[in-house]
């Protein structure tokens, strides 16, 4: 990035093409916000048939913990959607370190920050390796999602 480490994701969702070579450590994206309600909760539980009183039982989720909570896999799966970027030169590799160290409630606003950590050569794929750490808070600004997101990201003057 030319001028600034700092920039919010623009709202458009077309294909940006981005060389490993492009990434710079230090990088900061605001990736915007959502909010995730009942609604969300109950369909996520239909799907992966997760009915954890935790997420389904508004008595037993509130006496344990103040109200519903959101899925984990619910929280990270809407702070990867929120930090995709759109570059076809690139593609998920994997994550590591999931951690939630705040619980989500139903209602909560989640806003998504991503920030390149490391960046390093893939001598095997003629890639490049992009670590960015994905951080989800709440509108009370506590982290309820943090993850490191590898991509393996086409090399300048590769055929990968």
């Amino acid at each position: 990035m030319a001028e600034s480490k700092h920039r919010r994701r623009s709202a458009d969702m077309e294909l940006h093409a981005r060389y490993f070579e492009d990434f710079e450590v230090g990088e900061r994206v605001e990736c915007g916000s959502r909010t995730i309600g009942e609604a969300e909760v109950a369909a996520f539980a239909g799907l992966t048939q997760d009915f954890h009183p935790a997420h389904m039982d508004v008595v037993f989720a509130t006496k344990e913990f103040g109200g519903r909570l959101v899925h984990g896999a619910l929280t990270f799966s809407v702070v990867v959607g929120l930090t995709v970027e759109y570059n076809p030169l690139a593609f998920a590799y994997g994550y590591d370190r999931i951690r939630f160290p705040n619980a989500m409630k139903c209602g909560d606003t989640i806003t998504a920050v991503s920030e390149v950590v490391s960046t390093r050569i893939h001598e095997k794929s003629g890639r490049g390796l992009v670590v960015k750490r994905y951080t989800g808070t709440n509108q009370e600004g506590l982290t309820v999602l943090s993850c490191e997101h590898t991509l393996a990201v086409a090399r300048r003057g590769t055929s990968a």
